[in-house]
Formats: C-alpha cells, structure tokens, sequence
C-alpha cells in the first residue's frame, strides 16, 4: 500500500494543477481529440524551403486528408547527436473543415519523432477554432505513423 500512495500522490498533484486549465478550456466548446495520421513524403506541390513535404490520411476524430510542409529546420544539442528541432505547417482537410496547424518537434532520434501542434486557422466548423495536439509518431518504412491527442476549441 505505502507503493501505490508514494506514487498515487504526485498523479494527483499534477492532475489537480492541470484541471482548472482544462476546465476553463471545456466550458468553451472545446473538444478532446484521438487521431492517426498515416502519410508519406511526397515532392508533387511541395513549396518547402528544406525539400520535405508529406501527405496522408487521417482517421479518428479528424477524418480525411493532411499535408505537411517543412519550414524551418534547426541542430539539436551536441549531447543528442544527430537530432534536430523542425517546424511546419500540418493542414487538415474534413468534411467539416480544414484545420490548420504549426507543429514543432525533434526529429533524428532514431524512428521516432514527438512534435507539438498549435492551430493557427481553420474553415467552416474549425473558423475561430483554438487548441494544442501533441503527436508520438515513427517512421515505418517508406512511411510515417503518427499518433494525435490533444483539444480543439471553438467560439
């Protein structure tokens, strides 16, 4: 028992912290959000100063297309060789909408890659739209699968 309180005691601290900032966020018509994204580089369309853009599909909560542009690429650490910080623009294209978003993540840390995403823009439902997703992805082969969980607000 003494286990289970050692480590059950800081979750909780964390997750009272945590829960006004979410419930501020809840009461503002925002929505939890579990996607996959499964895409792939692609050069057709690809204005990316760094030459990476990658297009796919989504499923989950944002059901349709996405497309990726790289815009900005930067050395990670010396004490994480190999590694680099990347930024782009992710857009989402749904039935609902296009959702568009900046995500920033490190990249050369062997097949996986975490990133941030922070919307910027949206259209029809995702007009006025506000909210973060994080994204765990690896890249599989000759492609990339990524998994987003995060919350979308809208006015």
């Amino acid at each position: 028992m003494k286990t289970l309180t050692r480590f059950t005691l800081p979750l909780l601290l964390c997750a009272a912290m945590a829960s006004p900032a979410l419930a501020d966020h809840e009461e503002g018509g925002c929505e939890k959000i579990h996607a996959r994204i499964i895409d792939a580089k692609v050069t057709e369309g690809c204005t990316s100063p760094n030459n990476f853009c990658a297009a796919g599909n989504v499923t989950g909560d944002l059901k349709g297309t996405t497309f990726f542009r790289l815009d900005g690429v930067a050395t990670g650490p010396a004490t994480a060789p190999g590694s680099f910080s990347t930024s782009g623009v992710l857009v989402f294209t749904t039935r609902r909408g296009t959702l568009t978003v900046r995500e920033t993540g490190v990249s050369g840390l062997g097949a996986f890659f975490p990133a941030l995403e922070l919307v910027t823009d949206g259209t029809g439902e995702f007009a006025g739209a506000t909210g973060h997703m994080w994204v765990l992805g690896a890249r599989v082969g000759d492609h990339f699968d990524s998994k987003i969980i995060g919350e979308l607000c809208r006015p």
